[in-house]
């Protein structure tokens, strides 16, 4: 268990008056515990549901399948009980929604939980194993705190922020990479194939890659997956990398030319970086997210370019998108500890855009940048 963060959750529960708390968010559990259950195939049909934290007197049980019960033993040490279900099995049907249920309502029915506030995370429970929760504790008044935890995830540990250090490095790398697989009559494809490949082979296990990857005029709409689009001389080749190991995302986002770009491309790549530089300049503690966020889109917009619809940048942990968000909107100031990214863009559709993303820690006095593909 990451005992810094079980003690800024416990003291989140006992400030509301939370006797217990049915944890179903994948990323709560992974922050608390440094589980990241495999993602690279989606939903198991072997996995009744999401592994569950059930938090009571300052103890956390972990239910989960068998399948992922070791792991998550290796991952909580020995400040976590684990009670598993049978996952896969061939002798009989796949009744893992049943199986789990079933450990749920003996978890949660040894304690008489009469008008005691529980925590619960519903957006991420199983309705089947919600009832089961209810017919284990059916006095206990349950209140949902879905989005409340987010806040407590925006400060890193040393601990994260080492395991970010490393999700981060494969960033870098994969950017160089772009830069020299980025020739003409290569597909964005099988670009994005090598590029997977050289990645899994750097750090020696399969990275669940999440991200973008578009060249020419398809640079123009954002982003989106790679396609059958074969690169040209000249063409802008965006690539939004976003990894995840150990539990923890990196995320950076560089364009890289095919050759020597337009002068048009060269102009907006030039003016992108410059927001880019300027925003990681003022990052400080104190700063308020929506007045960094104002700050990179008024570089764009005062050199005479449209603001792009999207964030300005987030913050990256167990999730690849978390607080503190810049936007409009977010009142949040900056602290330290955080890791945050910076993400301006222009985009002209039909022609092509740019998209520059680095990382930074906000430090006491200002920030360290973790990502440094700009500077390569």
């Amino acid at each position: 268990m990451n005992q810094t963060n079980l003690d800024r959750i416990q003291d989140f529960f006992r400030e509301r008056g939370m006797a217990a708390a049915l944890l179903a968010n994948p990323w709560t559990v992974a922050w608390l515990t440094g589980y990241a259950p495999p993602i690279q195939t989606g939903p198991s049909p072997f996995e009744g549901g999401p592994a569950l934290a059930w938090w009571r007197r300052g103890e956390f049980t972990l239910i989960c399948s068998d399948a992922e019960a070791g792991p998550v033993r290796v991952a909580g040490g020995d400040g976590v009980e684990v009670r598993e279900y049978a996952g896969y099995t061939f002798d009989e049907p796949l009744a893992v929604v049943e199986r789990q249920a079933a450990v749920v309502r003996d978890v949660l029915g040894g304690w008489d939980g009469r008008g005691s506030r529980v925590a619960v995370e519903l957006r991420f429970l199983p309705a089947a194993l919600f009832d089961a929760a209810q017919e284990a504790l059916p006095g206990a008044r349950w209140m949902p705190i879905d989005g409340q935890v987010e806040p407590l995830r925006a400060v890193k540990t040393p601990e994260e922020i080492a395991r970010l250090r490393a999700a981060l490095a494969p960033c870098d790398f994969a950017q160089a990479e772009v830069r020299a697989l980025a020739q003409p009559g290569v597909s964005e494809i099988a670009l994005w194939g090598e590029l997977k490949a050289r990645l899994e082979a750097r750090v020696g296990a399969r990275l669940p890659l999440f991200g973008d990857l578009v060249a020419g005029a398809r640079t123009g709409d954002m982003g989106g997956p790679p396609g059958t689009y074969v690169l040209r001389e000249g063409d802008p080749v965006l690539s939004d990398i976003v990894p995840r190991l150990d539990g923890y995302w990196g995320d950076n986002c560089g364009v890289h030319f095919v050759g020597a770009p337009s002068a048009e491309m060269a102009r907006i790549h030039g003016v992108v970086s410059d927001a880019l530089r300027r925003g990681i300049d003022v990052v400080r503690p104190g700063l308020v997210s929506r007045d960094l966020d104002a700050l990179l889109r008024a570089v764009i917009r005062d050199a005479g370019f449209a603001p792009y619809p999207h964030h300005s940048g987030h913050g990256v942990g167990v999730s690849f998108h978390e607080e503190p968000r810049l936007v409009p909107y977010n009142a949040m100031p900056l602290e330290p500890g955080m890791v945050i990214t910076l993400e301006p863009g222009i985009y002209l559709p039909g022609s092509g855009g740019v998209r520059l993303e680095d990382v930074v820690l906000v430090t006491e006095t200002g920030c360290q940048v973790l990502t440094r593909h700009l500077a390569t």
